[in-house]
């Protein structure tokens, strides 16, 4: 660490530096606070969705039991086309969440098809939806969180080593600066008392 020079312009500067530390603190606890609201909320949607998930998945099984037999080929089915994402900026983190999901299921003769097909398409687009839902808000939760690890490091940073440190330099300084003043007044003291001695 570079030497602290103890002159009163460094002074000015560390009182500087320090009053832009207490400016910045509470604009970054306010952020961690929307951040760790925004990580409850995101963890309580991703518990809602795999709630609903899983709700399918027993639904499927109950209405389809058929499903559990391995010859059935169920992949071409339904098909995705395409997933619409809507973007968010969640105290500066940007986040994207799936808003539509498109789906083109796949011609099956109708005669060549059971009769639970049918059932069996709509389930696997609401399933594979809920999916992707899921998969998004995983990825939401992990960003919100990596933001809430920085945001929380970069508050520590300020309260506990810079906001410190600059307290410490403005003491040192301030204590150097005071003694110096103080040894000039008494320099000029014994000065004077001298050139009165010396006239008598």
């Amino acid at each position: 660490m570079a030497q602290l020079l103890l002159s009163k312009a460094t002074l000015l500067k560390e009182r500087r530096q320090l009053a832009a530390y207490q400016r910045f603190l509470p604009s970054l606890e306010m952020k961690r606070q929307q951040l760790m609201l925004a990580v409850k909320a995101s963890e309580q949607r991703l518990m809602d969705i795999r709630q609903q998930l899983d709700e399918l998945h027993q639904i499927i099984a109950s209405d389809v039991p058929m499903l559990a037999n391995n010859d059935i080929r169920l992949q071409p089915l339904v098909t995705v086309v395409a997933v619409e994402y809507q973007k968010e900026n969640i105290a500066g983190v940007a986040i994207e969440r799936v808003e539509q999901v498109q789906f083109e299921p796949s011609p099956v003769s109708v005669l060549s098809r059971p009769h639970w097909v049918d059932v069996v398409q709509q389930r696997l687009q609401q399933a594979i939806e809920w999916q992707l839902h899921a998969d998004a808000e995983e990825t939401v939760l992990q960003l919100l969180h990596a933001a809430l690890i920085k945001v929380t490091q970069r508050m520590n940073l300020f309260d506990k080593v810079l906001i410190p440190q600059s307290q410490k330099n403005i003491r040192r300084i301030q204590i150097y600066l005071d003694d110096k003043a103080r040894e000039a007044v008494v320099t000029s003291k014994i000065a004077k008392n001298k050139r009165k001695e010396a006239m008598l």
